[in-house]
């Protein structure tokens, strides 16, 4: 099995997975051309995919949806919301014969992934993360958030998989030319989490299931790697547990070996 943030901004998100049976993809941000490239710098040939995975409708995310899911053949798994808001140029290209509307905390599968939506607070119709059960490990995937309900860490404590936003530093944030309301949108309930707020749940949550963690959607302009990582670094080294830290990138992907990994 392989999980592969192959970028992750507000240029363009997308993640990729496959076991033995199956493919699927987080989000469509970024070009089938980039897609492609990005897969065989990890030795992955892309022919076909299972199913695409929306978070929400903001064009990072979805801005090739259509063109993808097209010269893939995968069916698109959205809310009913997001589906609702996507903007006319990716609606009018969808096959609506391959869409299928989730809800929040069901549980569905696809081959011999399951994964479950959860509600997440962002500015937008509406936001999911996804928890995944796949062979023995559980993935988690959260960014574009402003908050994370206290009522899922005891979920995210069986995460072997942590992908969580670090979007921004706070002081970088507020002394940036940003204007006022971009940066109280960001700094909202239902925007995005800060380096700090991002430490604070992992620290609730970081246990000796925790084996890997992906700090993602880092602002290029209100946060450096290096902030991020010193920042979730301190957290892990008080705690009890060694998971190995990774950074996302919008430009290039970042690549997770599963302690099971035969690939």
């Amino acid at each position: 099995m392989r999980v592969i943030v192959l970028a992750s901004g507000s240029k363009g998100n997308a993640t990729y997975i496959e076991t033995n049976k199956t493919k699927i993809l987080i989000d469509a941000g970024i070009s089938y051309k980039q897609l492609k490239e990005r897969l065989e710098l990890n030795n992955i040939e892309l022919t076909n995919l299972d199913a695409i995975l929306v978070t929400h409708e903001h064009s990072d995310h979805v801005m090739h949806l259509a063109s993808i899911a097209k010269k893939t053949n995968a069916k698109i798994y959205i809310s009913s919301e997001s589906f609702e808001n996507l903007s006319y140029a990716v609606l009018n290209d969808l096959s609506l014969n391959k869409t299928f509307h989730i809800n929040v905390e069901k549980r569905y599968a696809i081959n011999d992934i399951t994964f479950v939506p959860i509600q997440l607070f962002h500015d937008t119709k509406n936001a999911y993360g996804f928890l995944f059960k796949i062979e023995n490990q559980n993935i988690a995937y959260i960014t574009d958030t402003g908050h994370i309900l206290p009522k899922y860490y005891g979920l995210l404590k069986q995460m072997n998989v942590l992908i969580i936003e670090s979007n921004h530093d706070v002081e970088m944030l507020l002394n940036s030319n940003r204007d006022y309301r971009l940066k109280q949108r960001i700094l909202s309930n239902k925007g995005h989490l800060s380096n700090d707020e991002c430490c604070s749940i992992v620290k609730e949550i970081i246990n000796a299931n925790t084996k890997s963690i992906v700090l993602a959607h880092l602002s290029e302009e209100c946060n450096k790697d290096e902030i991020a990582r010193s920042s979730m670094q301190k957290i892990i080294d008080d705690s009890l547990f060694n998971p190995k830290l990774y950074i996302a990138n919008q430009n290039h992907s970042v690549e997770i070996i599963m302690e099971d990994e035969s690939a």
